[in-house]
C-alpha cells in the first residue's frame, strides 16, 4: 500500500472510529520487566509523570523535559477547559532516578494555538504544549530535539499509562514508567492528516492480518500507547544519539472499532520536527509578572530621549 493509500485509509478510520489521548500495552508473550527496565534506560530519563486537577476531576499525563526547566507534552494536557489551559490547577511534573522522584511545581503551561484554532482537532497536528517549572531541574539530562523527520526507522514510546497486554487492551491502572518499541511507518501528507502527525501500528505475532501498514512482524518489544501515555516521548536513536522526535498524541481502532491499544490499534504521534521555532519562541517568553518592569524602563529611557518640542511617531510592541 503507497503512502498516499494508507494516509487516506488511517483518515477514513480517525474519522469514523472514536479517538483515545492514550501507560502502554505490551505484547502478550513478553514479560513486562522489560518494559519497566527499558522504561529507565538513562536515554528516556528525561520522560516524567504529570498530575493535575480541572475543576473537581485529576488527571494523569506524561511530558519530556527538553530543557532545565521546560517540558514538552500534548495541547490536550495543558487545554483545560477552553483549548487554552482554563481551570488546571496543581500542575506538578515528577521525574525518577530509578525509584526515586523528584517532583516540581508547574507555574505556566503554553497551549500551541493551533489547537484552539482548530477546536482541538487531533488529525489536524497541534497536539502540542510546554509547561514551564517553577524551577529548573538537576540531576537529569533533557532530551534533545531530533533535527528531522525521517520515517520509516525505529521509535521508543515512553510513559506512565495504563497498561495490559495486546489481548486485553489497557486495562491495569497507570503510573509506572514504561518503555517500547514501534516502527515508524507513516506521516500525514498535508490532506487527508497533517504531515505533522506519525503513525504507528501494533503488530500481533502470527497474525498478519493486525497490520495496517508497513512490516507485520512486530519488534522484540513491540509496545502502543495507552491512556495516561499522552505527552510521553517517541525517541529515535541516530548514529548513538538519541532523539525525542513525537509527542503522545491520540490513539485510534481499524480492526475492531475498540479502541483500547490493542493489537491492531494504532497511535499518533505529534512531530517535534514541525513545531522548532514556536518551541524556541515559546521558552524565551517572560515569566508572566516580570516583563512589566523592563518595559517600563525602555518606555521611561524612550521618553528621556525625546528631543525637545520634536514629534515621532513610537509604537511599543511587548510580547508575552
Amino acid at each position: 500500500m503507497n503512502i498516499f493509500a494508507r494516509t487516506a485509509y488511517v483518515a477514513a478510520a480517525l474519522a469514523a472510529m472514536p479517538l483515545s489521548s492514550f501507560g502502554g500495552t505490551i505484547r502478550a508473550d513478553v514479560n513486562d520487566s522489560f518494559y519497566q527496565a527499558l522504561g529507565t534506560d538513562s536515554r528516556y530519563q528525561s520522560v516524567g509523570k504529570f498530575l493535575y486537577s480541572v475543576g473537581s476531576s485529576g488527571y494523569l499525563a506524561s511530558g519530556v523535559l527538553i530543557s532545565p526547566q521546560w517540558v514538552l507534552t500534548a495541547a490536550h494536557v495543558t487545554a483545560g477547559n477552553n483549548y487554552n489551559g482554563g481551570g488546571i490547577s496543581s500542575m506538578s511534573f515528577t521525574l525518577y532516578n530509578g525509584s526515586s522522584p523528584s517532583q516540581y511545581a508547574a507555574s505556566n503551561w503554553y497551549t500551541h494555538p493551533g489547537w484552539g484554532a482548530t477546536s482541538g482537532s487531533l488529525v489536524a497536528g497541534y497536539d502540542i504544549a510546554l509547561v514551564r517549572l517553577s524551577t529548573p531541574v538537576t540531576g537529569f539530562t533533557p532530551a534533545t530535539l531530533a533535527p528531522s523527520s525521517e520515517y520509516v526507522e525505529e521509535g521508543t514510546i515512553v510513559g506512565f499509562g495504563t497498561t495490559g497486554t495486546g489481548l486485553t487492551g489497557s486495562t491495569l491502572a497507570g503510573g509506572t514508567k514504561r518503555a517500547g518499541n514501534n516502527m515508524i511507518d507513516v506521516q500525514g501528507d498535508d490532506v487527508s492528516i497533517s504531515s505533522k502527525i506519525l503513525l504507528v501500528d501494533f503488530d500481533e505475532p502470527g497474525n498478519t492480518s493486525a497490520s495496517s501498514f508497513g512490516d507485520n512482524t512486530p519488534l522484540g518489544l513491540e509496545y502502543l500507547s495507552a491512556p495516561g501515555d499522552s505527552g510521553g516521548g517517541l525517541f529515535v536513536t541516530r548514529n548513538g544519539q538519541t532523539f525525542v522526535l513525537g509527542i503522545t498524541s491520540f490513539g485510534v481502532a481499524v480492526k475492531d472499532g475498540f479502541t483500547n491499544s490493542s493489537y491492531s490499534d494504532l497511535a499518533g504521534f505529534t512531530d517535534t520536527t514541525a513545531f522548532s521555532n514556536w518551541i524556541t519562541t515559546t521558552m524565551t517568553v517572560p515569566e508572566p509578572g516580570t516583563w512589566l518592569p523592563s518595559t517600563l524602563l525602555v518606555i521611561s529611557v524612550a521618553l528621556t530621549r525625546r528631543r525637545p518640542r520634536v514629534r515621532k511617531s513610537r509604537q511599543i510592541i511587548v510580547t508575552n
